[in-house]
């Protein structure tokens, strides 16, 4: 698997991913093959949708103000935490610990660094459908079928540092289930499954990078995955009650109810 990593321009609110990724290619005098993966960073995606949030305008809540003071934040900053969240468990000094779509993250995916201004930056509202449609429009553009990956950093039980997480994908199956193979003895492949869309995300996220490096794109060449025309990406994600972590945790002293 070869990983390139594409420099751009800074991406604005309402700048196109399509023209910025092609852009880059062409400034790293990189073509796109038929199978070839973008990884994207979920921030230049909330970026180009316009899905950001001057702190200026955020009316904290009584309960924004309550987690503000426990958890040392400003009230401004967890109000939105609170609006992008499905439900929060607890948090250390500065972050929280919540659900955002399935997945198990800080601050519901909301990021203070490199956001315009003194704004905030969530996840895009709905990755998955970003996601696609950025396939679909570079397929067309490109004359090329790809797949996406959206990528944002996440941190692991008891480990320093972050690693890549891929919030939504297109165009291949993000979990390959090894269940049912066998291994170098014969034995049976009772419980395995490898997140192939996480895999990709952790190798793109390290080219990436965290602070300055304008480095939104990389572009993926003979990843281990076969491409499927229109596939729409299934699940990566599994319920709270079936996680090893999740499941042991108390439950949510805040919790949206679903509608």
């Amino acid at each position: 698997m070869q990983l390139y990593p594409l420099k751009s321009k800074l991406v604005l609110p309402g700048d196109s991913i399509t023209v910025r990724l092609t852009e880059a290619l062409a400034s790293a005098k990189l073509g796109v093959k038929n199978g070839d993966i973008i990884a994207i960073a979920s921030k230049v995606v909330s970026l180009s949708e316009g899905n950001v949030v001057s702190l200026a305008k955020v009316r904290p809540t009584i309960s924004a103000r309550r987690l503000a003071r426990r958890f040392e934040m400003p009230p401004e900053f967890a109000q939105v935490v609170l609006d992008e969240s499905d439900a929060v468990y607890g948090g250390v000094p500065g972050v929280l610990l919540t659900l955002k779509n399935g997945n198990a993250v800080a601050n519901s995916g909301v990021d203070r660094k490199n956001a315009p201004g003194e704004s905030v930056v969530p996840w895009p509202l709905n990755p998955q459908r970003s996601a696609e449609t950025i396939r679909r429009t570079v397929d067309r553009k490109l004359g090329k079928r790809v797949g996406v990956v959206i990528v944002d950093s996440r941190v692991t039980p008891l480990r320093l540092g972050t690693i890549g997480l891929a919030i939504a994908s297109s165009g291949f199956q993000p979990v390959r289930d090894a269940r049912g193979m066998r291994d170098l003895y014969g034995r049976k492949v009772r419980m395995t499954l490898q997140a192939l869309a996480d895999g990709i995300a952790g190798a793109a996220h390290m080219l990436m990078g965290e602070t300055r490096e304008t480095i939104p794109f990389v572009l993926i060449q003979d990843a281990p995955i076969k491409l499927a025309a229109g596939k729409r990406a299934g699940s990566m994600t599994l319920p709270v009650k079936d996680c090893l972590y999740m499941s042991q945790m108390p439950r949510p002293f805040l919790e949206k109810t679903p509608t």
